[in-house]
């Protein structure tokens, strides 16, 4: 009797993994086991952001040391911003402020609000100048956000 039941048993396991495997289910269920077990480094993660529904309390033009200076009042949200989160900052300013005929040199005016975000975020305005050379975050950061020597031109 009990050699009978397991041979039924089993039967209908081959039944159901057979069904399983028809509907695709069977090699979805072995997929992710195999995946499960792999002893490899992901090559991606999943990161939570948080958004601020403002990003810009207010900003302005305002021309200081004969140069035009962009000054940003960020609100709480925005100074709380983790360097993953500073594209959505970036798009709200560009957004709302790059119709200005003073708005140039985007790369180096971006490089200096992630400057901010890194090591001035408590001011009370954040000032971009875009008359500041482009030469990269890491000099930018190393200049305290405010490089004034342009990068060496190579020589032709």
């Amino acid at each position: 009797m009990n050699t009978l039941m397991s041979r039924s048993f089993r039967t209908g396991l081959n039944v159901i993994r057979h069904t399983l495997s028809g509907v695709g289910l069977m090699s979805t269920l072995s997929a992710s086991l195999y995946a499960q077990n792999r002893t490899d480094p992901p090559d991606s993660y999943i990161l939570t952001v948080e958004r601020c529904v403002k990003y810009v309390e207010g900003a302005q033009w305002i021309y200081r040391d004969y140069e035009w200076s962009f000054s940003i009042t960020p609100t709480p949200c925005a100074r709380r911003t983790p360097p993953e989160g500073t594209p959505y900052l970036w798009d709200e300013l560009s957004r709302d402020y790059s119709n200005s005929r003073y708005w140039k040199n985007t790369h180096g005016m971006r490089h200096q609000l992630i400057c901010h975000l890194a090591i001035a975020r408590d001011k009370p305005q954040w000032n971009l100048e875009p008359w500041r050379p482009d030469v990269g975050y890491e000099k930018t950061l190393a200049a305290g956000c405010n490089h004034v020597t342009p990068l060496p031109e190579k020589a032709p």
